[in-house]
């Protein structure tokens, strides 16, 4: 039988091997590692539900005794005094931390550029974006880093880079998932977010994750339908809709062609998608904006008032765009965010998920990417469903007829309804002709 050291030695070999080429990690946590896998084989008590499963934790979440650098060399350097809740919760359920990933600097951006620790480069084509801003968290799951990562998901830090690189990534309900420990962006819309390999895998960190947290305030104490449930019913019972609006304006043909064959094939499963509406989606990403950037704008008010300098010039234009947003209008953007979330809520009595396409571009080349337009060009489907802020999950369903490169499919749930979400996932992964 194969020790947890053996598999944690095998993982830590292909990272050194690959990721002078893919910049996905910033910290190795070799020892550290070697000796959690040395715990774990010599314990004698049951298995916890992640027992051995290698893992790595994106830059802005700490780790006891290891420096957060959120991205950026001017961050900190003092190491973290504990785990972040959900660093506990992995360790607690028998992860094995390896590495921290590699970001965009302050989780601000969504192509994986990074100045001061090398741009994360695609796990597929070296050319192309590796999404962001949880850019390492993806590739290095793509690359066989490790099994699964948690990243955070904002606007789509999350959903993006999974996408981009072929695997799973969840973004649950708001406030499921602690974000103690976890350095902001904008705490009305933060979510750590796992990402996995396969469906079953992200679930499994999201159920260790699911957990009330009473000393975070972004941490909400609802009742949770476990995660676990998503594997207990029948993918046929789902009722499916797709949005007759938004979602498919604009969307390159390559993209809109793998989506309609994924869900032609899966009308095996479920049965024809029902034609739906989303409310507003067209200007949900601009009203969240209105929202997100003064918050970021308020996380980083002492940096940019007395050293803007230290900055990447990408990340001070974004947070500086929180400064011409004036407070009536964010305070209107909140109002207009409650009225959205129920008119959603009336979508969702009448269907159980809206699947569409997570990005709607072939992966862009690296070189080819406007950085200022990029995050409407990008993320403009990511954004309207973190401005609902039901779990939204990105799952692998084909590649791009010309490119080769992963296309994803976005299943979003009602607030709460994680588990259906997970298991209109599994579907598409049990049915996808990715490889």
């Amino acid at each position: 039988m194969t020790s947890i050291r053996d598999l944690v030695e095998a993982r830590l070999e292909l990272a050194a091997t690959k990721d002078s080429a893919l910049h996905a990690l910033i910290t190795t946590l070799d020892e550290q590692a070697l000796r959690d896998a040395d715990r774990l084989d010599a314990a004698s008590g049951p298995d916890g539900a992640l027992h051995g499963l290698p893992v790595t934790v994106k830059d802005n979440i700490d780790v006891a005794g290891v420096v957060s650098t959120a991205g950026s060399a001017h961050h900190s350097s003092t190491p973290a005094a504990a785990d972040a809740t959900a660093t506990r919760l992995l360790r607690e359920a028998g992860a094995v931390v390896l590495a921290k990933n590699n970001m965009a600097e302050f989780a601000m951006g969504v192509v994986g550029r990074n100045d001061t620790f090398g741009d994360c480069r695609n796990a597929w084509d070296h050319a192309r974006i590796s999404g962001g801003s949880s850019s390492g968290s993806a590739v290095a799951v793509a690359a066989g880093m490790c099994a699964a990562s948690l990243g955070t998901d904002t606007g789509g830090s999350g959903r993006v880079p999974a996408a981009v690189n072929g695997i799973v990534g969840v973004r649950p309900t708001l406030g499921r998932v602690s974000n103690l420990g976890v350095f902001p962006v904008s705490p009305s819309f933060d979510a750590v977010s796992p990402m996995a390999v396969d469906v079953r895998t992200a679930a499994a960190v999201l159920a260790a994750l699911d957990e009330w947290d009473p000393a975070d305030p972004t941490s909400v104490d609802a009742e949770r339908i476990p995660v676990e449930s998503a594997f207990v019913g029948a993918a046929g019972d789902l009722r499916v809709g797709v949005p007759a609006n938004a979602f498919f304006d604009d969307v390159e043909p390559g993209v809109a062609r793998v989506l309609r064959s994924a869900l032609d094939a899966l009308r095996e499963v479920w049965g024809a998608p029902r034609r739906i509406e989303v409310p507003d989606a067209e200007i949900a990403q601009r009203q969240m904006l209105d929202m997100m950037y003064p918050e970021a704008a308020e996380v980083h008010e002492e940096r940019v008032r007395l050293r803007p300098e230290t900055l990447d010039p990408d990340v001070l234009r974004r947070i500086r765009l929180g400064h011409d947003v004036p407070p009536h209008r964010a305070q209107e953007a909140r109002r207009w965010r409650g009225a959205f979330q129920r008119r959603v809520d009336d979508v969702f009595a009448e269907v159980d998920v809206i699947a569409t396409p997570t990005i709607p571009v072939d992966v862009p080349r690296r070189d080819a990417v406007d950085l200022a337009d990029s995050t409407r060009s990008i993320a403009r489907f990511t954004y309207v469903w973190s401005m609902y802020g039901g779990p939204s999950i990105s799952v692998p369903c084909g590649r791009h007829p010309d490119s080769g490169m992963p296309v994803g499919i976005q299943l979003t749930a009602a607030r709460w309804h994680d588990h259906l979400a997970l298991r209109a996932a599994l579907a598409v992964e049990e049915l996808s002709t990715f490889a």
